[in-house]
């Protein structure tokens, strides 16, 4: 693979992640506005349904980042074979720590869900 090959690949990489990471935080976002909104007025078949659907959607988004990841980082290790006076942000540490916190979206918004389902008052209320 060219120089200029590797370059591509690495940023079409990088725009991958983007978009993984975009469609987590959406459907992240959608999730918790449910659950804010009419969380405690699903009834228990509705939220596990709504819950499992969400978590099933965030964990492919999370496999599909770190896939993207490393895929970066393969190519990043290339590039710095050839440059290496080049500095690059993406390291293994870098991979682990971002699929962590991404991973770790999906426990925390299942458990807001589970916190406006057992104490209504903290949602949005009849409104």
């Amino acid at each position: 693979m060219t120089e200029a090959e590797l370059w591509q690949a690495f940023f079409a990489a990088n725009e991958r992640v983007g978009d993984s990471f975009n469609s987590l935080l959406s459907v992240t976002f959608a999730y918790l506005a449910t659950a804010y909104i009419v969380g405690k007025r699903l009834s228990t078949f509705q939220a596990l349904v709504v819950s499992f659907l969400y978590a099933y959607a965030a964990a492919l988004m999370t496999v599909s980042c770190a896939a993207f990841l490393n895929r970066e980082l393969e190519f990043a290790s290339q590039l710095r074979a050839m440059h290496p006076d080049r500095y690059f942000v993406m390291s293994p540490d870098m991979l682990a720590a971002a699929v962590v916190l991404f991973a770790l979206s999906i426990p925390v918004s299942l458990f807001f869900m589970y916190q406006i389902r057992r104490s209504p008052k903290l949602g949005a209320g009849d409104t």
